[in-house]
């Protein structure tokens, strides 16, 4: 719990627009303002595997991206942000073995990481410095991405 308070309190990053709602109304109001629309699509990872083969990758044609992830607290919260230069994919992935279909998982990739403090765990796993390459992770299967719809 004190790992989630002191995310969100943390300090957003340059660039970057954070919050940790409390409920859905409040997650979409969130996502709403910092994509500028009113209409959103909300896209979430069915995959429950750990080993897959990806079948097919669909690259989101949007450069605003509002992630949501599941905080530990003893109620029910997310922690939002929106980063600046962040792209969505969406693969589509099959068993190993047979070939048949199993889930899709979203993937986001940060491509601008200069603003980033140094200390981000980020780059403590990716072993580089801010600006020195892009961070991409996984969305659980109960985190949510939204973005807008045209």
């Amino acid at each position: 719990m004190e790992t989630t308070l002191s995310y969100c309190n943390a300090q957003a990053i340059k660039g970057e627009i954070k919050n940790c709602p409390k409920s859905l109304e409040k997650i979409i109001s969130i996502s709403k303002f910092a994509l500028g629309k009113n209409n959103l699509l909300a896209l979430a990872s069915e995959c429950t595997r750990s080993e897959f083969l990806i079948r097919k990758i669909k690259k989101f044609d949007r450069q605003n991206v509002v992630a949501c992830h599941e905080v530990y607290l003893p109620f029910a919260a997310y922690c939002c942000h929106s980063i600046s230069s962040t792209q969505l994919y969406a693969l589509d992935l099959v068993e190993p073995e047979t070939r048949l279909p199993v889930s899709t998982v979203i993937a986001i990739c940060h491509m601008d990481t200069s603003a980033w403090p140094a200390n981000h765990v980020a780059f403590k796993i990716l072993k580089f410095t801010p600006g020195e390459g892009e961070a991409c992770h996984w969305m659980s299967n109960i985190d949510l991405a939204w973005i807008a719809v045209d």
